[in-house]
């Protein structure tokens, strides 16, 4: 199930970048496990740090975040979560 997670997440781009969210480097881990599936992200590793850095990247991860779901779910992905990989910030299921 981890490589077909992967598969899916290489047709998610960055909107900023037009590079998919795998070649990029932003997917650091899948895990796989009998909860189901956590994806991390160097969403935070990757943003400048500052308040301004962080006002500007949120509305690029956020839409990330909703492409990560829809792609997931539409594939039929069971019970999936995203995180960030330093701070273990949750962002799906959550707000996003």
């Amino acid at each position: 199930m981890k490589e077909e997670v992967l598969e899916l997440l290489k047709s998610v781009k960055n909107p900023f970048t037009g590079v998919d969210i795998v070649s990029e480097g932003l997917v650091s881990t899948i895990i796989e496990d009998e909860e189901g599936i956590q994806i991390y992200l160097a969403f935070a590793r990757n943003t400048p740090p500052g308040p301004v850095s962080s006002a500007l990247a949120w509305p690029v991860q956020a839409r990330i975040i909703k492409d990560i779901v829809k792609v997931l779910e539409e594939a039929g992905i069971g019970k999936f979560e995203i995180l960030d990989d330093t701070t273990l910030q949750r962002y799906y299921p959550g707000d996003v």
